[in-house]
């Protein structure tokens, strides 16, 4: 008998699918390792309750793919104001996958109650990116955070260590996702999540992934990177040349904005990018950005 349901855990190449009426452990296919598709969290799919397989993944809406979730509502993209420090070049990276994903953003500060020092929020509220600072130990800005996410398919997404784990423990009742300890040596994150998987949030749901420390935008073309920064868009298609890169071209309707409706530090972090890009797709070592 086929039931359409959702996977909400996906461990060791076993599915949860949740039907209307149970919930199936079952195995993919193997048509669709032939075809080299990987079902996601996320997905919606077709199941024979029989055999205990999934035959049909639906179309997806989009796909994240580190963390491996598809058709998501907003990422909460999480990051620690300190403990480990806050690192906007990682957290503009998020943002960018994001975008380039056509999934909204939203950027959530934990323990902010240990936040001294410059504030770093500036750039990201200027650029228009919902943004809450919360405290998993002093309950901060935990009731804002529900309510952005209310109604919603959240997924986290954010280095080890910044307490994507410990927030999940306090929004989801009866959720005991497992946390760690920062690393005292590398002062970041130890790695405690091992799969995605769904769990209930008031009217929505939230995915707590794997935390990792880095990301890699190989698979961003150079030309769209800027259109993912979300302050550039309205610009976008202004500028003298229609192949502007937005760096040392003339004319450049983005660098006439730069310390106006684009944060200067939001620009470097989007010069570093490009140069980093296009320097690794062409196995040639690029010159330093030039100035505006």
């Amino acid at each position: 008998m086929n039931k359409a349901g959702l996977i909400t855990k996906g461990v060791g190449g076993e599915y949860t699918v949740v039907c209307e009426d149970a919930e199936y452990i079952c195995t993919a296919l193997g048509v669709f390792r032939n075809r080299q598709i990987t079902p996601f969290v996320g997905d919606h799919v077709i199941i024979d309750t029989k055999k205990k397989a999934i035959t049909t993944i639906k179309p997806r809406m989009n796909i994240l793919r580190r963390p491996p979730v598809a058709n998501i509502d907003q990422v909460i993209v999480t990051m620690a104001a300190a403990e480990p420090a806050f690192h906007g070049g990682l957290l503009d990276r998020f943002l960018v996958i994001a975008a380039y994903e056509n999934v909204d953003a939203v950027i959530c500060i934990n323990k902010f109650d240990l936040h001294t020092g410059p504030d770093f929020c500036t750039p990201y509220e200027q650029a228009g990116y919902p943004l809450v600072k919360v405290s998993a130990t002093t309950g901060l800005g935990l009731d804002q955070l529900m309510t952005i996410m209310d109604g919603k398919l959240n997924v986290f997404a954010g280095p080890s260590g910044v307490g994507k784990s410990s927030l999940i423990n306090i929004l989801v009742p009866g959720a005991t996702m497992e946390t760690g300890d920062i690393s005292a040596k590398l002062r970041r994150g130890k790695h405690t999540t091992r799969h995605a998987e769904i769990l209930k949030l008031g009217t929505g749901y939230c995915v707590d992934t794997p935390g990792f420390s880095s990301l890699d935008i190989e698979g961003i073309p150079t030309p769209d990177i800027a259109g993912c920064f979300l302050e550039f868009t309205p610009f976008l298609g202004q500028c003298k040349f229609t192949n502007c890169l937005h760096d040392g071209e003339i004319n450049c309707a983005i660098k006439e904005q730069v310390g106006k409706a684009i944060h200067p530090k939001r620009y470097e972090s989007y010069l570093g990018l490009i140069h980093k890009d296009s320097s690794q797709k062409q196995g040639t070592r690029k010159p330093p950005p030039r100035s505006k």
